[in-house]
């Protein structure tokens, strides 16, 4: 906000509002660990006569039953521990801090006596006291390092950077800043609750094509497949409304899979879901922009876990289902196995580089709904899933799953009142994006140019001279989202022209103009309106430069190998996300990716460090120019040996039979450009041919992986 200057000045003041997420700290943190012998867990509930207990026909009574027998087992034979530890080091536990007492103590001997054994000893236990200390945060560190857990390792950042996080802090309509955790909590309540719809009962509108023939109306819900879910469970995972924790679940997966998959069963046949199942925590979490205002914060919702467990088998057989009866659109590549980001990018890809080696124009225009997971109509999606052949009990399930829910905001220890939910997939659930997918499955049917789709993200193209044609797909792509009440975020569909000759052809979405850029974020990846990667390149670099920053900062003491595994786990999947779909060009480029890596490298040494190769060695890091070819033929190779791959008809094979080698060698493409050279069908051309026949031919990925690496360290050891 501009003021007034002071006084006489002619500079302009700035008033600036931050929200610092910063409290004062005790110096010591006492926290209450719950320690639970599953043992002796396990063994109570195997004594549980299920079947008794379940003598009620009501899967409501049998879950609270349940839930109670449950949590009082658990409760039996769990204790609270006191763990005393520093507040800015973690890694000084409570014996480390007992001695740190004792080396007071011994300090205030000598000052008292001043005898030249007193401080002999003062010194000898402190010099002793640092050795352990530096071996704890040592430790410490290498724990982080390799638990591969994003969370723990930005909480012990900010821990020592940016200090504790608080709860978020909102403004009235007044600009008055509110401090009370029941009104924020409140506030976000009514914010989430204004993106749902409200569905008429109007005649829902045609699906352009004949119902499916084939129906599924039956799962089965067995203990043995419980078993391997409850297995499966991550032990970080936040419990739900039901306060069952996922770490219960997996410790206590023999004793508790056929109690669940008896209620499993239960409500799957009645068509009946407990309230524990229905509702749901939702924690506010900041995306961009104003910090005080609730519309730029994302739900995040924390659901029964066991619910999941129950959404997962429902998840797997309607997905085998749709899959086999071809309901989901090979265009869509969100939450498909075997598809992703990559695919998505490498399909399109194929095509808008070769247009622009033929100096074809194309235009791109990119599409998105408005909070598109949190609008979908009940009633419009169980018609839909209905005429996709879901029928019989499990057609009601799933309406008994998406009726009668309802969530409460958490804001600190204070939640907002209990808010129905109206309408959309519950977010934060296992058949939440199935469910999304499904619904959006017949608008491809309905477009004339190509497209590719994720989740709720939507890009059509075609060449420019076919305006006309994507001017029409636009029109059918309004008309839809109209008709099944999920409107389009016109902020968010935007137009990027690709090509030197592109005439800019302007488009319309009910009578606005499309904005139009020259570059775009797509899926992650910056695309723009030359097909250069460049800006791309720069982006990722100061991403990755920041989360290095970060860590160095924390990690200033930490061993070579330990920063190595901190650098591969968090720093370069940055520099490497999609990176099939992407390559630099120019030497600078190039450079200047491994500049990151340059750096990373120096951090645990100092000033007086080794040569760069040296330092690679040391830390076991390889050139990244060297990662980019092993990430390229790896992704030929999924596409080559995966005959359901999406990706598979942008790599022609040599079929001429003129080639020594193995039998999946690549046909040479032809190009006038940088852009097609070096698109990844040219550029792992000679990596890829090759290739000895006993690595190509591996009977899996990771033995691909391994036999690459092995040839690659055999050449280098050769040469």
């Amino acid at each position: 906000m501009y003021l007034s200057p002071f006084g006489k000045s002619d500079h302009v003041t700035l008033k600036i509002n931050l929200q610092l997420c910063y409290v004062l700290r005790q110096r010591v943190d006492t926290l209450s660990k719950l320690v639970t012998k599953y043992k002796a867990v396990n063994d109570d509930l195997s004594n549980v006569d299920w079947t008794k207990l379940f003598s009620n026909s009501s899967v409501i009574t049998n879950w609270e039953s349940f839930k109670n027998i449950l949590g009082d087992i658990v409760g039996k034979h769990s204790s609270i521990v006191k763990v005393s530890r520093s507040s800015v080091k973690p890694w000084i536990s409570g014996s480390l801090l007992k001695l740190v007492r004792k080396k007071r103590s011994l300090w205030r001997a000598f000052k008292r006596t001043s005898s030249a054994a007193d401080y002999q000893a003062h010194r000898a236990f402190s010099n002793k006291l640092s050795n352990k200390i530096r071996e704890a945060r040592v430790e410490y560190e290498k724990r982080i390092a390799e638990s591969k857990d994003p969370k723990r390792l930005f909480k012990h950042i900010r821990a020592n950077i940016s200090g504790p996080v608080k709860i978020p802090q909102l403004k009235d309509a007044t600009g008055r800043l509110l401090n009370d955790c029941k009104v924020i909590a409140n506030i976000f309540a009514e914010n989430f609750s204004r993106n749902f719809t409200v569905e008429p009962d109007a005649k829902i509108a045609d699906i352009p094509f004949e119902p499916n023939s084939v129906h599924m109306d039956e799962i089965q819900f067995t203990p043995e497949t419980v078993l391997k879910l409850l297995q499966k469970l991550k032990t970080t995972k936040s419990p739900g409304p039901d306060y069952i924790t996922a770490k219960v679940l997996k410790e206590c997966a023999t004793s508790l899979c056929e109690p669940i998959s008896f209620l499993f069963t239960q409500s799957f046949n009645s068509g009946t879901l407990p309230p524990d199942w229905l509702t749901a925590f939702v924690k506010p979490i900041f995306k961009k922009g104003d910090k005080f205002c609730p519309d730029n914060y994302r739900p995040i919702s924390l659901t029964s876990v066991v619910v999941k467990i129950m959404e997962t088998v429902v998840y797997d057989s309607t997905f085998k289902f749709l899959l086999d009866n071809k309901i989901i659109p090979v265009e869509q590549h969100g939450f498909v196995p075997g598809k992703s980001v990559v695919t998505n990018l490498l399909c399109c890809l194929s095509n808008w580089t070769r247009n622009f080696d033929l100096d074809i124009p194309t235009d791109i225009i990119y599409m998105g709904f408005s909070r598109a997971f949190d609008r979908v109509p009940k009633r419009r999606l169980l018609h839909k899933l209905h005429y996709f052949g879901i029928r019989g009990n499990l057609l009601r399930w799933i309406d008994a799953f998406l009726s009668n829910r309802s969530f409460t905001v958490k804001v600190g220890d204070a939640c907002s009142s209990i808010t129905r939910v109206l309408s959309g997939v519950p977010q934060g659930s296992v058949l939440g994006p199935l469910l999304f997918t499904v619904y959006t499955a017949d608008l491809g049917v309905r477009l004339k140019s190509p497209f590719a789709m994720f989740a709720d993200d939507l890009k059509i193209y075609n060449s420019a001279n076919d305006h006309l044609v994507l001017c029409r797909d636009l029109l059918t792509v309004y008309t839809w989202s109209n008709e099944w009440l999920l409107p389009l975020n016109v902020d968010k569909c935007k137009v990027l022209s690709v090509g030197a000759n592109n005439p800019r052809h302007l488009y319309y979405i009910n009578n606005l103009e499309l904005r139009r850029y020259e570059s775009c974020t797509d899926l992650g990846v910056l695309v723009t309106s030359t097909l250069s990667w460049s800006d791309h390149i720069s982006q990722v670099t100061r991403k990755a430069n920041k989360v290095l920053y970060l860590i160095s900062k924390v990690f200033t003491k930490t061993d070579p190998l330990t920063f190595s595994k901190l650098f591969k786990t968090y720093v370069r999947p940055i520099l490497e996300f999609a990176n099939a779909v992407w390559a630099p060009i120019f030497q600078r480029d190039k450079d200047l990716l491994e500049s990151v890596q340059r750096r990373a490298t120096r951090v645990p040494y100092g000033y007086h460090r080794p040569q760069y190769h040296q330092r690679l060695s040391i830390m076991q890091l390889p050139l990244l120019s060297n990662r980019r070819v092993r990430g390229d033929v790896i992704t030929v190779y999924n596409a080559l040996t995966d005959d359901n791959s999406p990706i598979k008809h942008i790599f022609p094979l040599n079929t001429d039979g003129r080639t020594r080698g193995h039998s999946y060698k690549l046909l040479k493409d032809r190009f006038r450009t940088s852009v097609r050279q070096f698109f990844i069908v040219n550029r792992v051309f000679n990596a890829w041919n090759s290739l000895p026949a006993e690595v190509v031919q591996s009977t899996s990925t990771a033995t691909f992986k391994m036999k690459y690496d092995n040839h690659i360290d055999e050449n280098l050891n050769s040469s």
